[in-house]
């Protein structure tokens, strides 16, 4: 039986995944001795990253939705979560400045979902850093870690996976191999974006 596109999209963009939790920003997330200070930089290097990309894809796949609609899965915007986690905290993301970040979408629906599986998936390492989030500082989705709790108030994950698998299998059956370059093109954005953030604001 041939596997399923989300089958593939997990075998296939291991490495690039792989690559983007070992991220020394994302690392440090899980570290016991994680600091106020440190989680408000990545916050704003996220919010950074989501700012950028957000303005493109909050309406393309506004358009994916009209064509192929489901009765459950929306895109919720994450910069609007972020910015309010920085507020909270006290970070100022008033004057964030980043070269913007080109996912290439161009036009493609595979790609997009290629994106989407990315972003979507990544709620699900939400939960884990969550929990260490409210032991480490104390922090919840009420008082500063509302995007890493996405999970508490939003199903879109599992939402996300049945959209894919069971509206859009057959439609993109052919297009996997860019479902995948969307995929793994958005991992690296995130890695090549943390690297870049971290060696501005470390030295």
């Amino acid at each position: 039986m041939k596997p399923t596109i989300l089958q593939q999209l997990r075998e296939q963009t291991r490495p690039a995944h792989d690559d983007l939790e070992a991220q020394p920003l994302l690392r440090g997330l899980l570290a016991s001795q994680l600091t106020n200070a440190e989680y408000g930089q990545l916050l704003q290097s996220m919010l950074a990253f989501y700012q950028s990309i957000e303005s493109a894809l909050v309406p393309a796949t506004t358009a994916l939705l009209a064509q192929h609609p489901d009765p459950d899965y929306q895109y919720l915007p994450r910069a609007p979560l972020l910015a309010d986690d920085c507020r909270v905290l006290g970070f100022d993301s008033t004057d964030l400045v980043f070269p913007p970040i080109e996912l290439h979408l161009k036009g493609s629906g595979a790609i997009l979902l290629g994106v989407l599986y990315v972003i979507e998936g990544s709620t699900q390492g939400g939960r884990l850093i969550a929990k260490h989030l409210a032991r480490t500082l104390g922090v919840t989705e009420h008082s500063g870690a509302g995007f890493f709790n996405l999970h508490r108030w939003s199903n879109s994950w599992a939402e996300f996976r049945h959209w894919l698998s069971v509206e859009l299998e057959n439609q993109y059956q052919d297009d996997v191999q860019s479902i995948i370059e969307g995929a793994d093109m958005t991992f690296s954005a995130l890695r090549t974006h943390l690297d870049h953030w971290q060696r501005c604001t470390h030295g």
